[in-house]
């Protein structure tokens, strides 16, 4: 907490009256991997325009997402990362939004963020896999 004296008035500045628009977050703590329009970078880092949404249509996807090292390890709230995730299925996406679609929630990811996935890699291309088999029949990440 910083406290800045002004005048004979102290004020308490908090990490959270910091906080910025999803849109600056994005920015600032994805887009150097991601890049600006979420392509990703073939070699290295999936592109979120094409699997952030369909995840987030999958309960296993959702807490796929919420695992990822990126979040998992984020220094934004809980409540940031949600806007985040929600501004940017919104914004970076193919794919539109389906009916119904749930919006992230602080709580969703406070409770799933903090285990991290050991292989995102491995969970990601089994993920893909159920996406593309009829129904979207899925298989929880492996803890």
């Amino acid at each position: 907490m910083l406290v800045i004296a002004s005048g004979l008035t102290l004020t308490a500045v908090t990490p959270a009256a910091r906080g910025y628009e999803p849109r600056v977050n994005y920015e600032l703590n994805c887009m150097g991997c991601h890049r600006a329009d979420g392509s990703g970078d073939p070699d290295r880092v999936p592109s979120l325009r094409r699997s952030l949404v369909q995840f987030s249509a999958m309960p296993a996807g959702r807490e796929f997402v919420l695992r990822v090292p990126g979040v998992a390890q984020s220094p934004l709230s809980d409540g940031e990362t949600a806007a985040l995730l929600n501004w940017m299925a919104r914004n970076l996406s193919d794919s539109p939004l389906p009916a119904g679609f749930a919006d992230y929630t602080a709580a969703e990811v406070g409770r799933l963020r903090h285990a991290p996935l050991p292989d995102v890699a491995a969970v990601r291309a089994r993920l893909v896999a159920a996406a593309a088999r009829p129904h979207g029949a899925e298989q929880a990440p492996r803890r």
